[in-house]
């Protein structure tokens, strides 16, 4: 069953609900800290931007425009609530990053015209230009080395990452912050507002990543029906990043994971149990016989794909590719970058996705147990990925 993808060759996450408006559409642990959210520990966030024309996910299809900075204004960011501050760790660009898209692709501040500095308090980043004229979204591209291969270039802001330098310690039940940009003369031209539940203890967490292939864009890929995202020409397995649950701290993956799509369980004669119908896109396991295969009945089910497709549409799945005769399952982040690796940590698992045969927008959301094997214990971490079939 695995050979329908033999011909390839070797080479998001979702906190719990909560509230947000204006141009922020959600918070979330940022994708490089397993722990982002973890009360009473050092805090990673991303502050998810939307529009009032394109809301929500869709405003990080890369054919949406993001964020420029406004010409002689600035660009704030305040934690309002559920933050203690470390005066020892300074408010600058390395200690958030503005990035174009998901996965992030960063927009340093040094060679696109821009500064960060401490604002009207302690808890507050201002984002200045050096220019006059401000900077114009269509010029904020990133240079990550892999972004110039991307068959739509990500332009502008699309989400502020908090943490790369963790100035900030989750306090509470919740975080809130404020997203506010103001011209020339001080007035919020935008704004938003959002918060984050914080969690009460470390959980595994899956989160998507671009770690692979010099950080190109692998969400929003587009591919024709019935093609193979990781398979058609210009497209690329589409990786995420799993953590364990984190409780030491040192980031440690979760090896020897892959996917089987509904489309496989049924050829094994095997039924999603119903406490895990959600599920309808197929279920997440870790090989935990060692036989280097995937087998829901005798390997632990630590999560699963719930797939929303076009009204009508067939033949979507997404699915874990073949190398060499066996299922391509998740290995040390080390293995794609040594120091993304040391300094991150985490597997890097990668998926196809079988496209279904009719055009539209098909988003895949994978998701992790809270607990792994326990079938009841609920979500614990998840990620939604879209392709656009055109």
């Amino acid at each position: 069953m695995f050979r329908l993808l033999a011909m390839l060759s070797v080479l998001f996450f979702m906190s719990a609900p909560a509230k947000a408006d204006g141009i922020v559409s959600r918070v979330t642990a940022a994708p490089i800290h397993p722990n982002g959210i973890v009360r009473d520990i050092r805090s990673g966030l991303n502050i998810h931007l939307q529009s009032d024309e394109v809301r929500g996910l869709d405003f990080m299809d890369p054919a949406v425009l993001g964020y420029g900075l406004p010409a002689g204004g600035s660009l704030e960011i305040e934690l309002v609530e559920g933050f203690q501050r470390d005066p020892s760790i300074a408010l600058d660009d390395r200690t958030i990053l503005l990035v174009a898209g998901t996965p992030q692709q960063g927009l340093p501040g040094r060679l696109l015209g821009f500064t960060v500095s401490e604002g009207k308090n302690p808890y507050t980043f201002v984002i200045g230009t050096d220019s006059s004229d401000g900077v114009s979204a269509e010029n904020l591209v990133s240079p990550a080395p892999g972004a110039a291969f991307d068959p739509i270039r990500q332009r502008g802001i699309k989400i502020i990452h908090i943490g790369r330098h963790k100035a900030f310690v989750s306090r509470g039940d919740k975080g809130v912050v404020e997203v506010r940009f103001k011209d020339a003369s001080g007035k919020v031209v935008s704004s938003g507002r959002g918060e984050v539940a914080f969690l009460d203890e470390p959980r595994p967490r899956i989160y998507p990543t671009n770690i692979p292939h010099d950080q190109r864009n692998h969400n929003w890929q587009r591919v024709a029906p019935n093609g193979i995202v990781g398979v058609a020409s210009g497209t690329l397995p589409i990786p995420f990043v799993l953590f364990a649950k984190n409780n030491d701290l040192e980031n440690n993956g979760i090896n020897s994971v892959g996917v089987l799509s509904a489309d496989q369980l049924a050829q094994l004669n095997v039924t999603i149990p119903d406490v895990l119908s959600r599920y309808n896109g197929g279920l997440i396991l870790k090989d935990t016989d060692g036989d280097k295969k995937l087998n829901p009945l005798t390997d632990q089910i630590i999560g699963g794909i719930s797939n929303d497709f076009p009204e009508g549409s067939k033949g979507g799945q997404v699915v874990t590719p073949i190398v060499n005769d066996l299922p391509f399952l998740s290995v040390e982040t080390a293995r794609f970058n040594e120091r993304a690796g040391a300094n991150i940590g985490g597997s890097i698992m990668q998926v196809v996705f079988i496209a279904g045969d009719i055009p539209g927008i098909y988003r895949s959301t994978f998701s992790l147990l809270r607990v792994p094997g326990a079938l009841d214990s609920g979500d614990g971490s998840s990620v939604t990925h879209t392709t656009v079939v055109e």
